[in-house]
């Protein structure tokens, strides 16, 4: 049955990439946004993601700033939320990704280049000062979601600079009968492979915390990436000590019924 699951969603992932690319060549730039976020909430449906949510995001435009686990929760943010993504430089050269990313407004990052990380601040500081918002994964890196990696600093200058909200979000997949969860996308894992183990899920579960904004106003860069760290931190032990029943279901991506369960 695993192997069936594989195949047919996987070609449904195929098709529904074609169709992205073919969009991204023809829909109006004032369409964008939303076309993207369409084709993230159908790639949802392929993927099987249960998403839960606690709290609620703001709707002002802000930087949110996550940690990060897999490629799995940018599918289930950017379908949740009107997001431009800011992602590794590396990521414009992945066959058919990288061209999907940049048609729908992600924002790409050059590590270890200070001329870089100054343009890319200026780009959010335009984002967000023109009324959209801006998800950030301030690690560096994904991680395999036990603990939260120091916050880098230099991408919290743009609402230190504009006074904006800055939203944190705590990602967490939680354990299903005693195993780890199938998303974290981590050290040597290659894509194709790991995209087939996640295709091979009947469902993916995650939640989304997201705790009260803060604001930039008056406030550091070193300032608001350690106060977001602490509440990304805090969401995620929460989340860990209890799994009560208070996060409420926000959408529940689904395949049709014949797809094997």
């Amino acid at each position: 049955m695993r192997v069936v699951r594989v195949a047919l969603k996987g070609v449904l992932l195929a098709a529904h990439f074609a169709l992205g690319g073919a969009l991204a060549l023809v829909v109006p730039a004032r369409l964008t946004e939303r076309v993207g976020r369409l084709w993230l909430r159908v790639a949802a449906a392929i993927l099987s993601l249960r998403v839960r949510v606690i709290g609620a995001p703001t709707a002002a435009p802000a930087l949110f700033v996550a940690n990060h686990v897999s490629y799995v929760e940018v599918v289930a943010l950017g379908a949740l939320a009107p997001l431009a993504f800011v992602a590794k430089d590396e990521i414009r050269n992945w066959p058919v990704v990288g061209r999907l990313a940049a048609a729908y407004g992600a924002l790409f990052l050059r590590r270890g280049s200070a001329h870089a990380a100054a343009r890319a601040v200026n780009t959010v500081v335009e984002r967000i000062a023109g009324g959209s918002s801006v998800a950030v994964f301030p690690e560096g890196t994904s991680t395999i979601g036990s603990d939260v990696l120091p916050f880098k600093h230099s991408l919290f200058e743009a609402a230190s600079r504009l006074g904006c909200d800055v939203q944190p979000v705590s990602v967490f997949y939680p354990p299903r009968g005693g195993r780890l969860s199938a998303a974290p996308f981590i050290g040597d894992d290659e894509f194709l492979p790991h995209l087939q183990r996640v295709l091979g899920e009947p469902e993916i579960e995650l939640e989304l915390v997201f705790a009260p904004p803060l604001s930039g106003h008056g406030r550091t860069r070193s300032e608001l990436a350690e106060e977001s760290w602490a509440a990304v931190c805090a969401g995620l032990d929460a989340r860990r000590r209890s799994r009560a029943p208070n996060a409420v279901p926000v959408f529940r991506a689904r395949l049709p019924a014949a797809l094997p369960a």
